[in-house]
C-alpha cells in the first residue's frame, strides 16, 4: 500500500513539474512526494526531493510566503533526520526570514516561527540562546497584543528550564523563575498559562518521583475534565544504553551514516496509561537495545484521562522513533564524520479521527 501511494505521488509530481504547474500546486506535490519517501525509510531522497522544490520555488517567497516557508521548514526537518543539524538550523532561520519578508513582523504566523527557531537552539542544547528567543518572542507579542503567542513563548522557557532540572539540580533556579514569570501574570488570556505553572511546579518539586507524583494527580481528574484527545502529560527520556549494554555498536568509534528507524504503536487507556507497545515496522538496518529503551520509556508515559468508559480500549497512536548519527568534525581537524554518540527524534505518524 506504502509502494502504491509513493509511485502515485512520484507521478504526480512529476506531471506538475513537467506541465508547468502553479508553484503552490507543485511545493504541495513535492511536501507529498517527500512525506512518502520518509515513510518508507529513504530520508536522504525525501530531502533531495525537497531541496530541489525550493531551488525551483523559492523565488517566488515574495507572492506565497507561507508556501515557501512551509518548504523549507520541512526541508530543515528532513535536515535534522539525515544527521544536518547546522543545515537544519539555517532552515529554520530561512524560513523565518521568508515569511518576514512577506508578511508583517507582528503576525502571529512570524512570531510562531521564531519560536521554532528557538526551538532549533534548545535541540541544540544552546539553552541560553533558546531562551534569548522565547523572551523576544513574549515581548513582541505581548506588544501587539497576542496573549496566546506571548503565553507559549514564556511557557516555552519554563518547560525547557522544568525539563532540564528534572535531570541536573543546577537548573532548579532558572525553572522556578520562568515559572513564576508566568504565575505573576494577571491578564485573564493567560489563566490557561498560570494553571500550567501548577503541573511544573510539581514536577520540579517531585524530582526524581515525577512519574508516580504526576499519575497520582491524573487520578483526580474529574469526568468533565476529560478529553477526547491524546493529550500528553508526562513523557519519561529516553536512555540510550552504552556500548557495553547494547552489545551492538549503539555507541562506535563513528556512527552510521543511514538512519535506523521503527514505526511504533501503542493504545492510550482511558486512564491516560499506555498499553499494547509493538512495533509495526522498522528499517533493515535496525540493532542493538535502543528500541527497547524507546518502548521502556512509552511504558513510563502519561497522558491526560480520556472522556471515554474505563473498559473502552483507548486511542492507538503511531510514532516513528528514529536513531540518528549526526554530522560532526573529527577531533583537530575539518574533516566531516558521523558522531559516535546517537539521539532519538521522534515523529508523530498518527491519523487523527474525528470524535462523535
Amino acid at each position: 500500500m506504502v509502494g502504491q501511494r509513493l509511485s502515485g505521488t512520484e507521478r504526480a509530481l512529476a506531471q506538475c513539474i513537467a506541465r508547468g504547474c502553479p508553484p503552490k500546486e507543485e511545493i504541495a506535490a513535492s511536501l507529498a512526494h517527500a512525506e512518502n519517501q520518509f515513510l518508507v525509510g529513504d530520508y536522504a531522497a525525501s530531502r533531495q526531493t525537497l531541496l530541489k522544490a525550493r531551488s525551483r520555488n523559492e523565488k517566488y517567497a515574495k507572492d506565497i510566503p507561507v508556501d515557501v516557508a512551509n518548504l523549507i521548514r520541512a526541508s530543515g526537518r528532513l535536515a535534522s533526520l539525515n544527521g544536518l543539524s547546522d543545515s537544519s538550523r539555517t532552515n529554520s532561520i530561512d524560513s523565518l526570514d521568508v515569511l518576514k519578508g512577506g508578511l508583517d513582523h507582528s503576525d502571529p504566523r512570524v512570531l510562531m516561527e521564531r519560536l521554532l527557531v528557538g526551538d532549533t537552539f534548545a535541540k541544540e542544547h544552546r539553552y541560553t540562546a533558546a531562551e534569548e528567543v522565547y523572551a523576544t518572542v513574549a515581548k513582541q507579542a505581548g506588544a501587539a497584543g497576542l496573549k496566546q503567542v506571548e503565553g507559549l513563548a514564556m511557557l516555552r522557557t519554563a518547560v525547557l528550564y522544568t525539563a532540564l532540572a528534572s535531570v541536573d539540580h543546577a537548573y532548579d533556579y532558572q525553572a522556578g523563575k520562568a515559572i513564576r514569570r508566568i504565575r505573576d501574570t494577571t491578564d485573564p488570556e493567560l489563566a490557561p498559562f498560570r494553571e500550567a505553572t501548577v503541573t511544573l511546579e510539581r514536577r520540579v518539586k517531585a524530582g526524581d518521583k515525577v512519574h508516580d507524583v504526576e499519575k497520582a494527580e491524573l487520578a483526580k481528574v474529574p469526568a468533565g475534565e476529560r478529553t477526547n484527545e491524546a493529550v500528553l502529560v508526562y513523557a519519561a527520556p529516553i536512555d540510550l544504553p552504552d556500548r557495553s549494554q547494547s552489545g551492538s555498536k549503539v555507541v562506535a568509534m563513528t556512527g552510521d551514516r543511514v538512519p535506523q528507524w521503527a514505526d511504533v504503536t501503542f493504545m492510550v487507556r482511558p486512564d491516560g496509561t499506555v498499553q499494547d507497545i509493538d512495533v509495526l515496522r522498522q528499517s533493515d538496518n535496525v540493532r542493538g537495545a535502543w528500541l527497547e529503551s524507546v518502548k521502556t520509556s512509552l511504558t513510563k508515559r502519561l497522558y491526560r484521562p480520556l472522556a471515554m468508559a474505563a473498559d473502552k480500549p483507548g486511542l492507538r497512536r503511531i510514532e516513528r522513533y528514529s536513531l540518528i548519527y549526526d554530522v560532526t568534525y573529527a577531533a583537530g581537524s575539518r574533516v566531516q564524520v558521523r558522531s559516535s554518540e546517537p539521539r532519538v527524534e521522534m515523529t508523530d505518524l498518527t491519523v487523527e479521527t474525528p470524535t462523535g
